[in-house]
């Protein structure tokens, strides 16, 4: 069974999928933060249409910028007892343990600003790093971005070396590429490739475009930079494919473009402001897309008063393009309207009854319950299942027995719900006969248990109501 692992230093598994987060530093600490020397780290040009003789003149220009990256946060774990469901009747007292991470960061500008993986930094209450010369600086945590698992610090220290963030769009694949950071605690490990794909998806995050490269990449390589034959970062490094913790080929790197983006909203804003249509899509299946006139995704349903009601968006639209960039996959979609700002007017052509529609939706940014929602669906997508809170709307929708909990509306093949035998159109009722009201009320309910525990779901099932218990994906 193939795995996707986060390389980062603590491991996960998550069902089928092997999450190993990478976080990579020195571990040598210095009571006053030292200079560092200034450089900017661009190296020269090199020609991508011949194979290079080595990579020594860009390595030395961009390795004083990469760096190692500590961070330290604070669990809370139930002692003796070792599953949540039968801790709860004993009532088994929490105690609170340290727990580190490793991996690697780099530096994008001459004030000391960093970008790194979210999970590289995830609810840290101190972050260290370490340059080339094993000098340690406490970082600040300017800003994160779960939904594309990119993280933005900064140190106090100026004119240090930095590393350009180049034009991922312009990336093909064939070209040759470097991936630095710090593997198993191997400071500084330089590995080469090429790009092997782009555009890839593989379910980690709520807005993903992989580079996809055969550089290896390891465990505590997620943060630090990919690099080009022209010195800059095209990617971050992020995720592996693998069957172990190991590392076969198959890396995955966060597109720079993307993160530029990211970069510039953590920095204003202390937090990505997105576009906002309110729509849930879906993409067709090879034998629905034979019926249908062109290639695209399917409107599942509109939200009321959103942007795409004004606009005149209804459930079954079929959407093809974006500001006449064609939509093939709902991630296609996902990624135009995030890249959108609040206020833009997004030029909209759908498929209706087999007729072909024009439609202008004027983007606003995502309101706060919108965007608890969508933290906790992300959330509830590692159950392999995806949530909404039912409404006698939705009930009506879905012709439903009961308005009451949160409505399944879709279960991934192969993920922990449907191991559990969890089946798209359940409605979940309660958890530990604790009822459930929100999807953030679920995830805030299973924030705290350890993954592999046990829980017991009450779920409504075509109007009957059965017990299942569900065991968390480790």
């Amino acid at each position: 069974m193939k795995k996707i692992g986060l390389i980062a230093g603590t491991s996960f598994l998550a069902g089928a999928l092997f999450f190993a987060l990478s976080f990579g530093f020195l571990q040598k600490s210095v009571n006053n933060e030292p200079v560092i020397s200034p450089a900017v780290v661009r190296a020269e040009s090199v020609s991508q249409s011949v194979v290079p003789n080595s990579f020594v003149d860009i390595v030395r220009k961009v390795k004083p910028a990469v760096l190692k990256v500590i961070s330290e946060s604070i669990v809370e774990r139930r002692s003796r007892f070792g599953d949540d469901f039968f801790d709860q009747f004993f009532n088994a007292p929490r105690r609170q343990e340290k727990r580190s991470g490793e991996g690697s960061g780099f530096f994008i500008s001459a004030d000391g600003y960093i970008l790194t993986n979210n999970h590289v930094v995830k609810d840290a209450v101190k972050v260290k790093i370490f340059n080339i010369d094993n000098a340690e600086f406490t970082a600040k945590i300017i800003g994160t971005d779960p939904k594309t698992d990119l993280a933005l610090l900064k140190i106090s220290t100026k004119n240090v070396p930095f590393i350009d963030l180049g034009d991922s769009n312009a990336v093909e694949v064939g070209e040759w590429v470097l991936a630095i950071g710090n593997p198993f605690g191997q400071d500084l490990t330089v590995t080469s490739g090429i790009i092997s794909a782009t555009g890839r998806h593989l379910g980690l995050a709520q807005y993903e475009d992989f580079l996809q490269t055969d550089a290896a990449i390891n465990m505590g390589n997620s943060g630090g930079p990919l690099i080009n034959m022209k010195g800059e970062a095209i990617g971050i490094n992020s995720t592996i494919l693998t069957p172990s913790a190991g590392n076969i080929g198959i890396g995955f790197a966060i597109p720079a473009n993307m993160a530029k983006k990211v970069v510039a909203d953590l920095k204003t804003k202390g937090k990505v402001v997105r576009g906002w249509f309110g729509i849930q899509i879906q993409n067709i299946s090879a034998s629905d897309a034979k019926d249908l006139p062109t290639a695209g995704v399917l409107v599942s349903r509109v939200e009321e008063n959103s942007p795409a009601q004004k606009a005149g968006l209804k459930r079954y639209d079929l959407i093809v393009a974006i500001n006449g960039k064609a939509i093939k996959a709902a991630a296609d979609l996902q990624m135009e309207i995030a890249n959108s700002a609040p206020g833009d007017e997004i030029t909209t052509t759908i498929y209706r009854n087999r007729e072909k529609q024009v439609l202008k939706v004027k983007v606003i940014e995502a309101p706060d319950a919108v965007r608890e929602q969508a933290a906790a669906e992300s959330k509830s997508m590692s159950l392999g299942m995806a949530l909404v809170k039912n409404t006698p709307g939705l009930a009506r929708e879905y012709g439903l027995k009961t308005a009451k909990g949160l409505v399944v509306e879709n279960v991934e093949r192969g993920g922990a719900a449907a191991e559990n035998g969890i089946k798209t159109g359940d409605v979940i009722l309660a958890v530990n006969r604790t009822a459930v009201e929100s999807v953030a009320q679920l995830r805030s309910f299973l924030a705290g248990r350890r993954s592999g525990s046990m829980v017991l779901l009450l779920i409504n099932r075509d109007g009957d109501e059965v017990y299942i218990r569900f065991a968390l994906p480790e």
